[in-house]
Order: C-alpha cells, then sequence, then structure tokens
C-alpha cells in the first residue's frame, strides 16, 4: 500500500474536523494594539433565516479639540452709561473741578478662564476734560461658566458745557470693557 494515502487522508480529516473561522479586518489576530482586528468564529454563530449582521466595536479613536479663550457680555447692545450732575465730593474730587458727573451700568459676563476685566473711555466731542472708569467691586471673572454680574462706572469732572448746546442724551464719548486672563 501507497503511504502517501493515509497522509493525505489524515490531513483531510485535520482540515474537516477544524474549527471554521472568518477573519475581519487588516490582520488575522484578535485583540487591540496598533493594529486590532476582529475573528469570527462562525460555527458558534447561531444563523438563522434572515439572518443580520451586527455590528461590533473595532476600536476607539479619541476626539480632541482645541478650546480658545471664551468670554461674553450678556446683552451688551442695550447697555448705556448716562452721566449725572453729581456734587463733586461723590466722586472723589473738589469744587474747582465742577461740574461732576457720574453714571454706573451693571454688567453680567461669562468665561472659560479667569479674566481680569479692564476699561478704555474713547471721546467723542469736546464736552469731556477729565474722565474715568472703573469698577465698583471686582473687576475679576471667575472660569465658572456661569454669569456674574459686575458694575463699571464713569466719572467726569471739568465738563466744558459751553462747547455743547443743551440736550438731553448728547453723545459724548465710549466706554470699551476690555478682557486679558488674569495673570
Amino acid at each position: 500500500m501507497n503511504r502517501r494515502i493515509p497522509i493525505a487522508i489524515a490531513v483531510v480529516a485535520l482540515a474537516a474536523t477544524s474549527t471554521w473561522a472568518q477573519t475581519l479586518g487588516p490582520v488575522p489576530h484578535t485583540g487591540g494594539g496598533i493594529n486590532p482586528a476582529i475573528k469570527v468564529n462562525l460555527e458558534t454563530l447561531n444563523i438563522g433565516w434572515p439572518f443580520e449582521f451586527k455590528a461590533l466595536d473595532l476600536c476607539s479613536i479619541p476626539v480632541y479639540m482645541n478650546v480658545g479663550f471664551f468670554v461674553q457680555v450678556e446683552n451688551c447692545v442695550n447697555k448705556k452709561i448716562e452721566l449725572k450732575q453729581v456734587a463733586c465730593a461723590d466722586i472723589g474730587r473738589n469744587d474747582k473741578d465742577w461740574p461732576c458727573y457720574l453714571d454706573c451700568e451693571d454688567i453680567r459676563v461669562r468665561s472659560n478662564f479667569e479674566v481680569r476685566l479692564g476699561t478704555k473711555l474713547k471721546k467723542e466731542g469736546s464736552v469731556i476734560d477729565k474722565w474715568e472708569a472703573y469698577y465698583d467691586g471686582t473687576d475679576i471673572i471667575n472660569p465658572l461658566g456661569d454669569f456674574e454680574t459686575v458694575t463699571v462706572c464713569v466719572r467726569a469732572w471739568n465738563a466744558q458745557l459751553f462747547l455743547q448746546a443743551p440736550g438731553s442724551q448728547v453723545r459724548v464719548g465710549t466706554l470699551v470693557i476690555t478682557v486679558k486672563p488674569n495673570v
């Protein structure tokens, strides 16, 4: 008898009794790592008709985002400072600085980093001689994500009233709210 026939029968028998599996993915192994793949044993699947493929988790990819500095003043366009005449002593000046003016406005600010608020004043016309803006209370906004209320004020002295015709709400300047990291 030819010895090659029993060896061929043994190889065919081994192939017939082995577990049949299908490999999905770029490499024929299971597990994660650099090249994750899934190995599915089709003999253990209970497939009926009609069958449906189920999604299997193959790999997880982290998602990142560049988040910049964010600051917001709520409803800024509806805010205004309307200077009203006050006693010069009320703004820390003396009578030779007359006439003196003051007004304050509450603003609500939120941010995602600790902010130091600042101010800039821009004159319009020549009515204002001397003025300054300041915060009545804190000028620091915490990075809580919630709106915080702060009060910003403008005081003016030595106003040049004779350079302006009388009227109500004469525009004399602009208050600019500035922000920077509190470092």
